[in-house]
Formats: structure tokens, C-alpha cells, sequence
């Protein structure tokens, strides 16, 4: 599935817990179960590795592996893969950095196998 949206700003929480990501407005309908998916973004003419993660809004976080710099404003086309976990509920930061590193493992581990 691939899915293009525009970068826009967020909260900026994913940079406040060390793995900044990108918040993209859709502007058509798209279908697909909330959860985090193993992605590929392409930025001007260098393909990324990412992470797409899909929730309640019609909107979608990406976080893109050994990226850094500005995307606001850019539009992104994103190629959806493997869905690796589920969302689930946190009750301090900590909780969310342990499961965003448990979900980079498995990704990582899957990456070096494609």
C-alpha cells in the first residue's frame, strides 16, 4: 500500500522521547488497521527504512531509520509493509520508549533478513 501525505507539525513528542518522527496530513481516505508497519520513504533521491505508525486519526507517523533534517512542508509517499505490533496504552514515558525499542528490534531483525 502506498500512501503520500504531507508533512506537518505535530507535538513534537516522538523528538522528546529520542526518535523523532514525521506527522503526515492525508487528504484522501485510506484504509488500514491501527498498528506499526515496517515502511519505506523516499526523500528527495535517498530511500529510508521506517517505521509507520497508524492510529485512531486519519493521519500517519512515520519515524525514518539513520534520517536527519527538516521535512515540514514536503510531501512523502510511503510504502507500507509488514505490520510488526499493535498500539497499545502507556501510563509513563518509560513505558513508551521500552515498547518503541522493542518495535525498532523487530524491525531491525526483519530488515536484515530483506
Amino acid at each position: 500500500m502506498r500512501i503520500i501525505g504531507t508533512v506537518i507539525r505535530g507535538k513534537g513528542e516522538g523528538r522528546v522521547l529520542g526518535f523523532p518522527t514525521a506527522n503526515l496530513k492525508i487528504n484522501l481516505p485510506f484504509i488500514l488497521a491501527d498498528g506499526v508497519y515496517l515502511a519505506k520513504i523516499k526523500v528527495k533521491d535517498q530511500k529510508y527504512r521506517a517505521l509507520a505508525v497508524k492510529g485512531m486519526a486519519q493521519d500517519l507517523e512515520v519515524w525514518l531509520k539513520d534520517f536527519s533534517g527538516d521535512l515540514y512542508g514536503q510531501e512523502l509517499a510511503v510504502e507500507i509493509g509488514q505490520k510488526i505490533s499493535e498500539l497499545g496504552t502507556f501510563t509513563n514515558q518509560q513505558e513508551l520508549i521500552a515498547k518503541i525499542k522493542a518495535d525498532l528490534k523487530i524491525a531491525e531483525k526483519l530488515w536484515a533478513t530483506n
